[in-house]
């Protein structure tokens, strides 16, 4: 009853016969004609060893290369935004024409409206009350210009 005894509330894990004196096929035997693979290099040597040791001209050369690229990233950057802020620019100025060639028109209906109220002879009240919004219209477009 020494590996799995049903009910025994072990854990599962199986114990070692003592009985079997197998030698262990672990690599941490040592023995006479044991071959040993060679442990890799903890970090903390890896550092120490490259400790005091000057940076490579290799590695100055690719951190200037990183440089220049870094800084024709940031030029091409600035490019783009100048070029950005013409487009917005000369779009604001599309906008305001095409609001000022509206509100041209704007100012010839009323005009053509006010002229023909004027030169009618019998006017209605509402009529009446139209031209003085005509011409309230105008005068203040004539302002603004």
């Amino acid at each position: 009853l020494t590996d799995e005894s049903v009910g025994s509330g072990s854990s599962g894990k199986r114990t070692r016969d003592e009985g079997d004196n197998s030698s262990p096929t672990t690599p941490t035997s040592v023995g006479v004609g044991d071959e040993r693979v060679a442990r890799a290099e903890g970090i903390k040597k890896a550092k120490s060893r490259l400790k005091g040791k000057a940076p490579s001209s290799q590695a100055f050369k690719e951190l200037e290369t990183f440089n220049i690229r870094l800084q024709l990233l940031g030029d091409s950057m600035n490019v783009s935004n100048e070029a950005e802020m013409k487009r917005l620019e000369i779009q604001e100025r599309k906008e305001a024409r095409k609001q000022r060639k509206i509100e041209l028109e704007q100012y010839r209906i009323n005009w053509e409206q006010l002229s023909r109220l004027e030169q009618k002879v019998n006017r209605e009240q509402w009529e009446d009350e139209m031209i003085v919004i005509l011409r309230n219209n105008i005068q203040r477009f004539n302002n603004d210009a």
